[in-house]
């Protein structure tokens, strides 16, 4: 076993030029696959989180009628979130539950109106995690807008704005709100419409109950084992005329967003098995200009299991240190795309979805770990395919040619 693996090595240092060539193969293909699979993270998993967090949670929560006139946010379908909190509250699995007020609203500051902006009323306590409003301290009285729009509107911290929108019952009415901090997003129709104040204000305003909500969003431990608190839930409020809708639920953007994720990843799958073809197709070409070497050692008295032996280890060393070169390349790269990221900010001006304009690829040592394995298995396969040729190799023919 020593003779062969000291041949092995021999042989990989005998020929720098093969050997330089396929190990950078093998480095390219793994270092392309760490990286884009994090890239595709970056992309994907912001979006999903800005989904779950402004629009669907796990589960979500209201009246069937607010349901079919959604678009409209109406403010006379509600649900007693209260009510939703003690029904619930023996599910184990559930970790927080997020009430929300939605409605349209008339901004003004003195003389200067602007229309057409969404409330979008909160209980702080429950957003801590909400990476919009992460940071800032939203009390009632107080109102919280971008800092895009208030540079475009000329608000000064301190300012008094007055909310003006319609009631419940159909009459108009305003609120006078603080606007004490700007919160930051590259989302353009969040930061370009939407206002955030306390809950407790936007029942003031909207003339409904304490405990009336447009929307309660419900977050489990697992996003991907919610449909058991999603049957749950539908059993308990079965008779009490509220709609539960599951994230995964036909026509849901985020049941989009996670078939999107499975094909970018299947797209992954198949770049490397590409470069898995480039590597195979090196290493193998490689191989078979050296059958006058494998004719050599057979007659020299070398069984074929030796003499594959010999070339597995080839491979497999080659392998390693081709996929260790490719793991650090990526790790550089996903390092720098994190701290730099990839700005595509022209591109969704027009885009009205929670999509961050900046990707930031994202660490996941799953996935270096897979791709270091992958370059290794490839490198080992494309030995496989002169095992066959080992076995019939006849010495004499060989080197007769």
């Amino acid at each position: 076993m020593k003779f062969i693996l000291a041949l092995s090595f021999k042989n990989i240092f005998r020929n720098h030029r093969r050997t330089i060539l396929t190990a950078t193969g093998i480095m390219i293909a793994v270092a392309a696959t760490i990286f884009g699979k994090s890239f595709i993270d970056g992309e994907f998993v912001p979006i999903i989180q800005n989904v779950t967090d402004m629009q669907t949670g796990h589960i979500r929560v209201t009246s069937k009628e607010y349901k079919d006139k959604e678009r409209l946010m109406p403010v006379n379908m509600t649900v007693d979130y209260e009510y939703i909190e003690r029904e619930i509250k023996d599910i184990s699995d559930i970790t927080l539950i997020r009430p929300r007020i939605k409605f349209g609203t008339l901004i003004a500051k003195g003389d200067n109106e602007v229309d057409g902006m969404m409330g979008f009323a909160v209980l702080p306590e429950r957003e801590k995690d909400f990476a919009i409003l992460k940071g800032t301290t939203l009390k009632k009285g107080e109102i919280i807008i971008s800092k895009r729009f208030a540079e475009k509107q000329n608000i000064k911290e301190g300012d008094t704005l007055v909310l003006i929108t319609q009631t419940a019952y159909g009459y108009i009415n305003g609120i006078s709100l603080v606007a004490k901090e700007f919160y930051d997003t590259g989302i353009e129709y969040i930061s370009s419409y939407m206002v955030f104040l306390h809950i407790e204000d936007a029942q003031t305003i909207l003339c409904i109950g304490h405990n009336k909500a447009s929307e309660v969003l419900v977050y489990t431990k697992d996003i991907n084992k919610s449909k058991n608190v999603y049957y749950e839930m539908e059993k308990k409020f079965k008779e009490s005329g509220y709609s539960m809708i599951h994230w995964e639920s036909d026509g849901s953007m985020l049941q989009a967003l996670k078939v999107g994720t499975s094909v970018m990843f299947i797209v992954a799958l198949v770049i490397f098995f590409l470069a898995s073809i480039a590597i195979v197709n090196t290493m193998v070409m490689s191989l078979y200009e050296r059958l006058k070497e494998i004719g050599m050692m057979k007659a020299l008295g070398l069984k074929s299991g030796s003499v594959y032996l010999i070339f597995f280890y080839e491979a497999l060393i080659i392998g390693v240190f081709g996929s260790f070169l490719g793991l650090v390349v990526g790790v550089i790269a996903i390092l720098l795309g994190a701290h730099y990221g990839f700005d595509y900010s022209a591109a969704m001006k027009s885009v009205e979805l929670p999509i961050t304009p900046v990707i930031y690829p994202v660490m996941s040592w799953t996935t270096n770990i897979v791709g270091f394995l992958m370059g290794i298995i490839s490198s080992i396969i494309s030995s496989l395919f002169v095992l066959n040729r080992i076995k019939k190799a006849n010495p004499a023919e060989i080197l007769r040619g």
